[in-house]
């Protein structure tokens, strides 16, 4: 490899892992860890009832994990929550602390919550380290479930799946249902996962919302969510819909880059589970956009690097060696691809 290639490599590797330049755009970016975080993996996690000797501060009734003796979460106890604990003598808050020694309230905890907690307790060594087939299971089951507190823990967790095991799940949630939330200020925060299940809906309803929300957003110059309606379509319409995100989007110069690498990411997200007539037209499109726009084959490196996926490997190889449609940065990023596609196998030393 060329001296400054290297260098491009070395100073790329840092600039662009400091920057967190490969974090997703649009899935798995919620900053809360939900109740099943805490309780695989909280320092200290307790239940709390109100106090016997003072019913607006809580007490801890049971210690879930942590060895030390905690002092009580500095809550006061909310009107709703004294009524709802007096008619249930069972029911519990969830409270965590976190690293910097301040507590959270993770969940209400009622009858039906407890049997979530045994299993996340029993699981904890090994939902611990990453996000499991198993676990993905369980909130699977839960997706439906009567109570709205285990409704909306399921597609807490289901927002943090990887989207290779949402395409297999078994949606039991209508388009109507899902397409009823997206728009309302209580569901925007989970907006992103309920596209991505829309796309495995697939119904009619489906369809119509994420081809409505793709031809509004053509001419905006921001739009947020663009990646989960991208990823969607194509799950829904396959090579289609990789020609209509072509059309509309990569292959318009006004388009700004935070929208096109929504895209980006969205195709990167199919390229590696998809079958080969969307793959062909994936690497057309990608193609295209890194022969035609300067800023393109950068946005490429970022998304294919993230994911390990070495395909686009020729097309930037291509772009490092002319060093023509790239921007100076976008050339760091590129190197960093091509050099790690290089060391994975995926290209020979003669290019």
């Amino acid at each position: 490899m060329r001296v400054w290639l290297w260098r491009l490599v070395l100073i790329g590797g840092v600039a662009l892992y400091g920057a967190g330049a490969f974090a997703c755009s649009f899935h798995y970016t919620k900053p809360e860890r939900t109740a099943v975080d805490w309780l695989v993996g909280g320092d200290h996690v307790v239940l709390a009832r109100p106090d016997p000797e003072n019913p607006f501060a809580f007490a801890v009734i049971e210690t879930l994990r942590g060895t030390e003796t905690v002092e009580a979460p500095p809550f006061l106890v909310d009107s709703v929550t004294r009524r709802k604990m007096a008619a249930n003598r069972s029911d519990a808050v969830l409270f965590a602390r976190d690293a910097e020694g301040a507590w959270i309230r993770a969940a209400y905890v009622s009858s039906v919550f407890r049997p979530v907690i045994a299993v996340a307790l029993s699981n904890a060594s090994e939902w611990s380290l990453s996000y499991t087939k198993d676990r993905f299971a369980v909130f699977e089951d839960l997706q439906d479930h009567p109570d709205p507190a285990l409704r909306q823990l399921a597609l807490q967790e289901i927002d943090k799946a990887p989207y290779a095991l949402l395409r297999g799940m078994d949606l039991r949630l209508s388009g109507e249902d899902l397409v009823r939330q997206i728009w309302t200020r209580d569901g925007y925060t989970y907006q992103s996962i309920r596209v991505l299940l829309l796309g495995i809906d697939g119904s009619p309803v489906a369809r119509k919302e994420v081809h409505d929300f793709i031809d509004r957003v053509a001419d905006w110059d921001w739009a947020n969510n663009l990646g989960a309606f991208a990823t969607a379509l194509v799950e829904l319409d396959g090579a289609d819909g990789v020609d209509k995100l072509d059309r509309v989007f990569l292959s318009d110069p006004r388009q700004p880059a935070d929208k096109l690498e929504q895209v980006v990411e969205a195709l990167a997200i199919h390229n590696g589970l998809t079958d080969d007539k969307v793959q062909a037209q994936i690497a057309k499109a990608l193609q295209r956009l890194a022969e035609t726009r300067a800023d393109g084959a950068e946005l490429i490196a970022r998304q294919f690097l993230t994911r390990n996926d070495w395909t686009q490997a020729r097309l930037l190889e291509t772009v490092l060696e002319d060093r023509k449609q790239t921007t100076p940065m976008g050339l760091i990023s590129v190197a960093v691809y091509v050099a790690q596609a290089r060391a994975a196998g995926a290209l020979t030393n003669g290019g």
